[in-house]
């Protein structure tokens, strides 16, 4: 299996958590809450139908939405509590799939994010996110 290359723009996300290396790469510009990131769909993110696997895109959600919760919280330990996602449109192999993940609220303990997934522009996938800051009552 070859590594895709960054898309235009892009560069490779420094992944750490060992799922996530798994199922990588993923690639990211700008910085801090203005991040966007992409994965380059493969032939091993795809279900038999040859569509992107639900998982990938609810993996790659919990990935980039906890990358914005990370990032708004100067790198404070967190987890997901929840996660709502809605399917809207189907993605192949080749494709890039994009999103800018972004807060929507925060709290002392708890810190709500969403993104719109999308291919070419057109939205594909829609999450949101609620976090739990560790160490936080």
């Amino acid at each position: 299996m070859t590594t895709p290359a960054p898309p235009p723009g892009y560069r490779q996300t420094r992944l750490i958590d060992p799922f996530e290396i798994h199922v990588g790469p993923v690639f990211e510009k700008g910085e801090g809450q203005a991040r966007h990131y992409a994965f380059r769909v493969q032939a091993h993110h795809v279900n038999l139908g040859g569509r992107l696997h639900g998982g990938m895109l609810m993996t790659f959600a919990d990935l980039t939405l906890g990358q914005a919760v990370w990032d708004a919280t100067g790198n404070a330990p967190c987890v997901t509590l929840n996660m709502q996602t809605q399917f809207l449109n189907a993605a192949r192999e080749g494709d890039l799939v994009e999103v800018q993940p972004a807060i929507t609220r925060q709290g002392r303990s708890l810190i709500f994010a969403r993104g719109d997934f999308s291919v070419a522009g057109e939205v594909i996938f829609m999450a949101s996110s609620v976090w739990k800051l560790l160490g936080q009552n």
